[in-house]
């Protein structure tokens, strides 16, 4: 890096610092209104459509995703490795997919998750004498033995096929597909979360079942293809293409499985790890917005520096991290390689920094650890979110409190955040995604206080470490959270993850004159108010630590905490000087409405 690239950034750096301070203001909004609004861009363009900017799309395939329900089979899957070839002035796309599994039990068939806007050519598996046949149905290509393959056995599976477009540039669409800059170049790049990756290529799409990836990309001369993993090589072929060839040798699930052609200008970084390694971070974007990422994708090393301290060490550092961009509105964190809407690079007004530690903090929590149903998608996006408010605090140093209440909450027992924190809606889990997202990462701010912060963030690296290049439920997450608190959670768990709402305090006080001793004695009566249920609990009342601040005339203060655990309860505090007030939870560790 060149001196006059160093100190660019390091402006760049100081400016980002200086525009995330509290006092600062942009058109009249406080950093606060900034990182909110960040924030809602995030869950806002989750479920939007990005223009498609074609001039004749090709017909919609009438299948939408669908939540892929089969039981787990008896085989687990080793290694992917799709060789994908994209005409982007045909809007085609077509591939051979190879599946190296074994089998964990006496097997009498495989299923193979594809949506019917694929086309195949050939099936072929390594069998032997033992015959096969197979039946295309309900997005499923069902392969039969004769005879039931044994325990342990090796089993190839190849699928040439070709897809037909499914473009509408929405979540679950799989393959997006836009145009871009001045000369309109195509650009073809995937979204899969949740189940979309059967749109694009054949797969054994279970979240629980990782495996290595080769992924071979082959395109036009002018194109570049970027995936996960690293980059083995690059050959030119005789028929004017260019064919990438990505290696992941650190397990995925399918979903994050990630593709992304066009025209790239491409910039580097670097991250020099916590025992002095050093690693790539590989930036691929529009070559109109090649200026603006290089401003906003400065904060990226600084950002994995943070997260490095708290989570452990970033999972992929054998390899690479970097971003790539394609035509959505949002982000989505492919495995070393994530995704991110043009519309954010582009903006004149989003400084990225919120969605760009989002994304960065999913590397832990979903991709290292990944969901093990999705019902626990607050696992990934709640812990992503919380990562948000840890960057601010550390790299801006904010309160995460304040930036919590001021930035994450709308204050209202059934609004954005109303839901439960885990997904009701397996067709479609991220449909309640302030729950999901906000309400997810204030279970984490709560159980941080509850926990303290040397006991929490040990948890959280010790629940990285049990679950790594793994999946995880939300039960696996409250056990090591349990073990490390040293007693039951559950009753923390069944309010928060599994409740909707918040509690609501109606909250008085008493001070009483000083007694012969010149002593004080405060009262203080909190009452809880909602009406909704709390599994597991008949008087649906929240049981929570809260922190009582009393205010002294010399303008001193201290903070007492009392365990609230009914629906009218008292306190009394003896103190040895004049109080002034009383205030509850002033450091805002509690999602709450007090009236």
């Amino acid at each position: 890096m060149t001196k006059a690239r160093r100190m660019i950034l390091l402006l760049l750096a100081v400016t980002l610092v200086v525009a995330a301070r509290p006092s600062s203001t942009q058109e009249g909004k406080s950093v606060f209104d900034e990182i909110r609004r960040e924030h809602q861009w995030i869950e806002k363009h989750l479920h939007e459509q990005a223009p498609v900017m074609l001039t004749a799309p090709p017909a919609r395939s009438p299948v939408r995703l669908q939540a892929l329900t089969a039981a787990p089979q008896t085989i687990d899957v080793q290694h992917y490795r799709l060789q994908i070839r994209f005409d982007p002035d045909a809007l085609f796309f077509a591939g051979i997919v190879t599946i190296e599994a074994l089998t964990t039990a006496p097997t009498t068939a495989v299923i193979i998750n594809e949506f019917d806007n694929l086309d195949f050519h050939a099936v072929r598996l390594n069998v032997d004498n033992n015959s096969y046949s197979f039946l295309r149905k309900n997005n499923r290509l069902r392969i039969n033995f004769d005879e039931a393959l044994p325990a342990g056995r090796n089993l190839t599976i190849d699928i040439a096929y070709q897809g037909r477009l499914v473009i509408t540039n929405g979540q679950g669409d799989g393959m997006l597909v836009s145009r871009h800059g001045p000369d309109a170049t195509i650009v073809m790049a995937n979204l899969s979360e949740p189940y979309a990756a059967p749109s694009w290529w054949p797969c054994i799409d279970d979240v629980r079942d990782k495996a290595t990836s080769e992924v071979e990309i082959t395109v036009p001369q002018s194109y570049v293809g970027a995936s996960n993993g690293v980059l083995t090589k690059t050959v030119t072929n005789p028929d004017q293409t260019t064919t990438y060839f990505w290696r992941e040798d650190y397990p995925l699930t399918t979903y994050l499985i990630s593709a992304a052609v066009t025209n790239y200008a491409k910039f580097e970084d670097t991250y020099t790890a916590m025992d002095g390694r050093t690693m790539p971070l590989v930036f691929y974007v529009y070559p109109e917005h090649l200026a603006q990422a290089e401003q906003k994708f400065a904060v990226t090393r600084q950002a994995m520096e943070i997260f490095a301290s708290l989570y452990g060490e970033y999972p992929f550092i054998n390899e690479k991290y970097g971003m790539v961009e394609f035509p959505w509105n949002g982000g989505m964190e492919h495995q070393t390689l994530t995704s991110l809407g043009s519309s954010i690079i582009g903006s004149a007004t989003n400084s990225a920094q919120s969605i760009i530690a989002h994304e960065l903090a999913h590397q832990w929590w979903g991709d290292l650890v990944t969901l093990r149903t999705w019902d626990d998608i607050w696992l990934n996006e709640g812990f992503a979110t919380y990562s948000e408010v840890l960057f601010a605090e550390r790299f801006a140093h904010l309160d995460a409190g304040e930036v919590m209440s001021r930035s994450y909450d709308d204050g209202e027992v059934f609004g954005r955040l109303g839901g439960t924190v885990t997904a009701e809606n397996l067709a479609d889990p991220f449909d309640d995604t302030g729950a999901v997202y906000r309400k997810g990462a204030w279970t984490l701010h709560m159980l941080r206080h509850l926990m303290g912060d040397e006991t929490f963030f040990a948890t959280l690296k010790d629940y990285r470490q049990r679950f790594s290049f793994g999946s995880a439920s939300t039960k696996d997450f409250q056990q090591v959270c349990e073990e490390h608190y040293g007693d039951t959670l559950d009753w923390f768990f069944q309010q928060w993850i599994y409740a909707p709402g918040r509690p609501v305090y109606k909250v008085s006080s008493e001070i009483s004159p000083a007694d012969a001793a010149g002593h004080y004695t405060v009262s203080l009566v909190i009452k809880q108010k909602q009406s909704h249920a709390i599994p597991n609990r008949a008087d649906s009342v929240y049981i929570m630590p809260l922190d009582v601040t009393i205010h002294y005339t010399d303008g001193t203060s201290e903070t007492r905490v009392v365990r609230n655990d009914k629906r009218k309860q008292s306190f009394a505090f003896s103190v040895p000087k004049a109080p002034a007030s009383v205030g509850l939870d002033e450091g805002h560790w509690v999602l709450k409405k007090v009236k």
